[in-house]
Formats: structure tokens, C-alpha cells, sequence
């Protein structure tokens, strides 16, 4: 490979990662709509998974990240644990093992 060459392809290899990077900032939710939604979410799971005769759960937050591209959460509803990651208007949280 010519010298050119490879300085072109490490170039538009920078370019494209400074533009996912920067679409990554720009299109990360924000952490206290995640938070809002994430409960919203898991209030939703708790009722669809409620037993005959028991008390909704609460939904409680233990931690908050708020990372360059990404927001994490942690959150609880009873004795289970979620799990939940958002990045490009999307949030994902795990399903816990019963």
C-alpha cells in the first residue's frame, strides 16, 4: 500500500467514528426520561406478573450512569433486579431469571 492510501483509509475510518460518536451524544436519551420510563416499564411488568392477592411492588432506583453515548440504570421491583441501558432513543433492560 502506498503511503496516500493508507493515510486516506485512516482518515475516513476517523470520520466515520467521530460521526457515530457524535450521533451517539446527540440521539442518547436523557437520564431522567430513561429513569421516568424505566419505571413506567417495570410498573407495567410488575402489574402483568402481579399474584391473586398480593400489593403491586414498588419500583426502586439504586443507580444512575450517565456514559459519553449511553445511560444506565439499575432499578428493583421487589425482590428483582433490572438491568437497563439506553443509546440512540432506544432502552433495553434484562429480563431476570424467576
Amino acid at each position: 500500500m502506498k503511503p496516500g492510501a493508507v493515510r486516506r483509509y485512516f482518515t475516513v475510518v476517523g470520520v466515520i467514528l467521530v460521526a457515530l460518536i457524535g450521533l451517539g451524544v446527540w440521539l442518547k436519551p436523557p437520564l431522567e426520561k430513561m429513569r421516568e420510563g424505566v419505571e413506567q416499564g417495570l410498573a407495567e411488568y410488575a402489574r402483568h406478573h402481579l399474584e391473586a392477592g398480593k400489593t403491586m411492588p414498588a419500583v426502586t432506583h439504586t443507580d444512575s450512569r450517565d456514559w459519553l453515548v449511553a445511560v444506565s440504570h439499575v432499578a428493583h421491583v421487589g425482590d428483582l433486579t433490572f438491568y437497563c441501558y439506553g443509546g440512540f432513543k432506544v432502552t433495553v433492560c434484562n429480563l431476570p431469571e424467576a
